[in-house]
């Protein structure tokens, strides 16, 4: 049985390039493949090197909604060229974040129209990180639906079975990670909700560690917990769930194979 981690960030300055003992534990758990997201241009490059140097490991390219501040048409044209590189397998993570105060809207939106513009040029998936901002999200992506011919990742998914079946029309997947094992999460009724033929598991590291590793840092070899609660929610084998994520997966990212 294999496994696959949809969104982490080993790319994250946490893991002080320390990379070789999580692959080594990725491995040694099943995991076999890996998609870094980068998080600005710099992160970007970064998970496109590291997938240049471990076999299994693929990157998306993208500006976080909080680190648009400085997204320009520069950043555009790097990340276009970026999302060549024959292991991106989408753009992003992109998307809309009301979180923390300060942040500015308008900004986020032309960051995430661009980014969906350069998706569809490349013909690359794209993967979407919304939080505190859903009414926006669904809107903004209702709107630009032109834009979606890959299909797009809804990465942590968080939100409502309602929310998550118009999404699903517009061609939405669903990740979830760690936040599921949480006890209260309630997240079951929502993955329920959700065909499984959209489903994929994400461990979002170095952040949000599944039971019984809460609060410590994450990494990939952790996603079989989360495949695990997946699969209970779902009412199959661990087996069932496992294949159709990977199966899954390679719909998606056609070129994580």
């Amino acid at each position: 049985m294999s496994y696959i981690d949809v969104h982490a960030h080993l790319n994250d300055k946490r893991y002080n390039g320390d990379i070789f003992s999580v692959v080594s534990a990725m491995k040694g758990a099943g995991v076999e493949r890996v998609i870094n997201s980068g998080f600005d241009f710099p992160s970007s490059v970064l998970a496109a090197e590291l997938s240049r140097i471990y076999d299994g490991f693929y990157f998306s390219a993208g500006v976080h909604p909080e680190e648009t501040a400085g997204f320009d048409e520069e950043t555009a044209e790097n990340l276009f060229n970026l999302g060549k590189d024959e292991k991106c397998v989408a753009i992003g993570e992109t998307g809309l974040d009301y979180h923390s105060e300060g942040y500015d809207k308008a900004v986020q939106y032309k960051a995430f129209e661009r980014q969906m513009e350069i998706a569809d040029k490349l013909s690359l998936p794209f993967v979407v990180h919304s939080r505190s901002a859903c009414k926006d999200t669904l809107d903004f992506l209702t709107e630009h639906k032109s834009l979606i011919k890959r299909g797009f990742l809804m990465h942590c998914y968080s939100e409502s079975a309602e929310v998550a079946e118009r999404l699903t029309e517009l061609g939405a997947y669903f990740s979830f990670g760690g936040v599921i094992t949480f006890k209260n999460a309630r997240k079951e009724e929502v993955v329920a909700s959700i065909p499984i033929d959209r489903l994929l598991s994400e461990t979002d590291s170095p952040y949000l560690s599944p039971e019984p590793f809460r609060g410590t840092t994450n990494d990939p070899s952790r996603i079989p917990y989360i495949v695990k609660k997946l699969a209970e929610f779902k009412g199959v084998s661990l087996s069932e769930m496992a294949r159709a994520i990977e199966e899954n997966a390679k719909r998606l990212f056609n070129k994580c194979n």
